[in-house]
């Protein structure tokens, strides 16, 4: 825990953010009432990646705005990182059957490029990818532009995402997304839905000092919109994903402005904690499932909801502190040497 006049409000919701990746992957009220659920997860969970997303353009914007460099150190640790998590992931590849795909070299080269090896690692090429576009748009463009030109890529990403049904069945641009669905499994990726997120924590960064009058008012407001959208997309039957809606960016603006405004001690652990559970929790789905099988206790453990999300999210959580512990310690023998 640092001193320095930090974002710890920032720190805090990456905890917040990594329970709502667990609970979108666990569903968490899908026992009770599958619409609330959907309002959790699909909804509410909706804000954890462009949250991660913004801090990432956040912190890379510096006060000369982007540099190449940051960009480049940016870029070669979250691929070391995803180079690791794959490595992690290889035995579930394996066991899935993943390396009998008649095109496995195809399908390997669009995975590691956008979809990623395992379902939620499509956040570390959408990272790399994004935030590479990103830094071009800004760089040719100038902020303003970059932001116009990103946002008609989201654009573009949110018609093949939770509104696909409806632009589908257009004669020519329903031709092109099932085209473009030929080399990418969905249109939340690097090229479409990421690259407006890293500018908009760019932007605020630019802009920190902004505190629009009502600005809780107005997030809230803007969020109950975004549900009741989600909500008539999906009793419309029209959403192919619902990873992307056209109220989220307003609706993350309003957000992380609410996070910046106050300052104060940082929290590294909860950086570190936070990615960790991002990259662990599915092999933490896979042992609760594991073990009940083997105890006869899945009645208990895994067909409740809401006991299944806790474990989850309790054995994540675990894990991630111990491995902030772990690492804490190498790096401060490494210090030492």
């Amino acid at each position: 825990m640092g001193k320095t006049n930090k974002y710890p409000d920032i720190d805090r919701f990456r905890l917040a953010a990594a329970l709502f990746v667990i609970a979108i992957h666990t569903s968490p009220l899908a026992t009770y009432s599958p619409y609330a659920d959907f309002l959790v997860t699909r909804v509410a969970g909706r804000v954890a990646v462009p949250f991660f997303l913004m801090v990432s353009g956040f912190f890379l914007y510096g006060s000369q705005g982007w540099n190449r460099e940051k960009l480049i150190t940016f870029v070669r640790k979250t691929a070391i990182l995803y180079g690791i998590s794959i490595l992690i992931y290889l035995p579930v590849n394996w066991y899935t059957g993943y390396w009998r795909d008649k095109n496995l070299a195809l399908k390997v080269i669009r995975d590691i490029m956008m979809d990623g090896t395992m379902y939620h690692l499509w956040y570390l090429p959408a990272a790399i990818i994004g935030s590479i576009i990103s830094f071009a748009c800004y760089k040719l463009l100038g902020m303003r532009k970059a932001l116009i030109v990103t946002a008609i890529l989201y654009l573009i990403g949110v018609m093949g995402d939770s509104y696909y049904g409806i632009v589908s069945e257009v004669p020519v641009i329903g031709a092109i997304y099932r085209e473009l669905f030929k080399v990418m499994d969905y249109t939340r990726n690097g090229i479409f839905f990421a690259p407006l997120f890293f500018l908009l924590g760019g932007f605020l960064k630019e802009h920190r000092s902004l505190q629009l009058k009502y600005s809780k008012g107005i997030f809230w407001c803007l969020f109950l919109i975004m549900a009741a959208e989600a909500l008539l997309l999906k009793r419309a039957g029209v959403m192919r994903h619902d990873s992307m809606y056209l109220l989220l960016p307003a609706v993350m603006f309003f957000l992380f402005m609410i996070l910046l405004h106050r300052r104060g001690r940082e929290y590294k652990s909860f950086r570190v904690i936070s990615m960790a559970v991002y990259i662990i929790h599915p092999w933490v789905i896979i042992g609760v499932r594991g073990v009940s099988k083997v105890l006869g206790i899945q009645s208990y453990t895994v067909n409740n909801s809401i006991v299944h999300f806790l474990l989850i999210a309790a054995g994540s959580f675990l894990l991630g502190g111990i491995y902030y512990l772990a690492d804490s310690k190498f790096k401060r023998e490494r210090k030492r040497a």
